[in-house]
């Protein structure tokens, strides 16, 4: 019995061409922008309860290596799988393919976030929350660094 083992693989060229950016936005809203997440603040903006006054490029790569920050690099790489693993799904071993099926089947929240981050392509938006990172009484034109900025 002969059978061709057949791997498809990513296109390497792409993944490894793609540029990642480390960028700050400063602007001004007329509600109170903590505690809401960044796709909620983007959508009152929209709405005209606010205004984006500069968008900062902070630091460019042109691999996933060049992201010093962990869980940034691993969201990206999550993303990557994800899609190479709904372009070959059909490649996969029937009883694995089956495996992957009734898993996400059964979590709605998991097909849910997954079908939301490759939807989103590679500008998925975290559901993080704007936390302060630290107390200030007076406002300055100088630009706050936050904990956990977001990815």
């Amino acid at each position: 019995m002969s059978e061709t083992l057949r791997v498809q693989q990513a296109n390497p060229a792409s993944e490894e061409d793609q540029k990642y950016f480390s960028f700050q936005i400063r602007g001004w809203t007329s509600f109170d922008p903590m505690n809401k997440t960044l796709a909620r603040i983007a959508e009152e903006i929209e709405e005209g309860g606010g205004f984006l006054t500069v968008v900062e490029i902070l630091k460019t790569g042109n691999n996933l290596a060049s992201i010093d920050d962990e869980e940034v690099r691993e969201c990206f790489e999550n993303i990557r799988a994800a899609k190479r693993l709904i372009q070959n799904a059909h490649e996969l071993p029937k009883r694995l393919f089956d495996e992957l099926r009734s898993v996400l089947q059964d979590d709605k929240h998991v097909v849910g976030e997954l079908r939301s981050a490759l939807q989103d392509e590679m500008r998925a938006v975290p559901k993080k929350t704007v936390t302060p990172a630290a107390t200030s009484s007076s406002v300055s034109d100088k630009s706050g660094t936050r904990d956990r900025p977001w990815p």
